[in-house]
């Protein structure tokens, strides 16, 4: 398990957290068991324990820390709890059911899990999981495994026709095809720690205190003493670029056969097989003036695994100013595609990636981050994100 093996004084310090967090509850809450808002638990659990947040990726890990990908989750009661929604993919599969309809969805399951694993170099993956009870907070942990398709087996005595149960011989899992959503029943997990929390019955005078400067509050974390107050770093947002892997015709995403992540199919000169670029298309050209340096220019690409690559902006896109370009290529530029098409995506040789193959792999967009001038990172993001990512806009055909 992961908790066992991280130092002590990251354990405490993430306990210490959790605590404060959970004396807090009743800002947000009147149970008796601790409030922990999911978003909150994945930030202290990064912080605490000293890990990467995938969390904003979209991505089936949540953290990251060496080759172990973290899947986290938080909740009080039943332990029948969401692992994967498939609404967007809905279409492909709106008209099984039964055995049809599962093996589908456990299908999509594996794929965004192997391509999780490949993106971020994660070897193993496992579920940490903070289960909140009446007065005190349990920490547990089972394994995060693909669904073995094989062995799936229907429970026919439970369940609805909206609901069908099922197990694979090591986790059982439920999928609500009204919710589009797959839970596994989390009945396997390993407790590993378990430790009070006494929720402050007013935390707003609390709170207050600590404004205030006052210090007349009681501590609410018997190591840590009185929250000091301590003004926050200021740390620079950085700039962020969506782009889409595809291209739009007549309001269909597709991706171009003889270019984009296919441009080793185009024509006029022998190509190598591992041969692409990421389109830089006008519309998204202009809401991003310099973001990039000029074409041609090279600058340091951190990929998800933690590689580093050279990488530029090249194919000129405006006549009257050949700074400008409309593709984002490595240098030399077979490396990316190498790492995307075959290391990541595992397609053989000269097949051609299809929209089709994006949504069965869970993204169709990347974001590059702006760390600092000559020095940026990608990430890949879920079906859906460049719409979102640019609050909806409608989609446009591609120049």
């Amino acid at each position: 398990m992961f908790y066992d093996y991280q130092p002590s004084d990251l354990q405490r310090r993430y306990k210490e957290m959790l605590t404060i967090m959970g004396q807090l509850s009743n800002l947000f809450s009147e149970n008796e068991c601790p409030y922990l808002a999911y978003r909150a638990h994945e930030n202290i659990f990064c912080k605490c324990l000293e890990a990467e947040n995938l969390a904003r990726l979209d991505c089936s890990a949540d953290a990251k820390k060496g080759k172990v990908g973290i899947g986290l989750k938080t909740w009080m009661g039943s332990d029948d709890q969401k692992v994967a929604e498939f609404g967007k993919l809905k279409s492909s599969y709106s008209s099984l059911s039964g055995y049809d309809l599962i093996r589908r969805i456990a299908e999509y399951r594996n794929e965004r899990i192997r391509v999780t694993k490949r993106l971020h170099g994660i070897d193993t993956m496992i579920y940490h999981v903070v289960r909140r009870i009446p007065e005190a907070m349990q920490i547990l942990e089972c394994s995060f495994d693909p669904v073995d398709v094989e062995k799936i087996v229907i429970n026919e005595q439970k369940g609805n026709e909206n609901n069908t149960y099922f197990t694979d011989g090591k986790h059982e899992y439920h999928f609500s095809s009204s919710k589009n959503t797959l839970f596994m029943i989390f009945s396997n997990m390993q407790n590993l720690d378990e430790f009070p929390v006494a929720i402050v019955e007013d935390p707003y005078t609390l709170l207050m205190s600590f404004i205030s400067g006052t210090g007349s509050a009681t501590p609410i974390c018997e190591e840590s003493g009185v929250m000091p107050r301590v003004a926050p770093p200021f740390v620079p947002v950085k700039e962020k670029l969506c782009l889409p892997l595809y291209s739009v015709k007549n309001g269909e995403k597709f991706v171009a056969e003889k270019s984009g992540l296919n441009q080793w199919n185009a024509g006029g000169r022998a190509r190598d097989a591992n041969e692409v670029y990421i389109p830089y298309q006008a519309i998204d050209r202009n809401r991003s003036l310099g973001f990039f340096p000029p074409r041609d220019t090279p600058f340091m690409l951190h990929l998800p695994d933690g590689t580093d690559i050279s990488a530029k902006v090249c194919q000129e896109a405006d006549k009257s100013n050949p700074l400008i370009g409309k593709a984002i290529m490595s240098n030399p530029n077979k490396v990316l595609g190498k790492w995307l098409l075959r290391d990541v995506f595992e397609m053989p040789e000269r097949e051609l990636l299809t929209y089709e193959m994006l949504e069965r792999f869970g993204v169709d967009s990347v974001i590059f981050t702006k760390n600092h001038d000559g020095d940026y990172s990608i990430d890949f993001s879920e079906i859906g994100t460049y719409e979102e990512f640019y609050s909806n806009e409608e989609l446009m055909d591609n120049d």
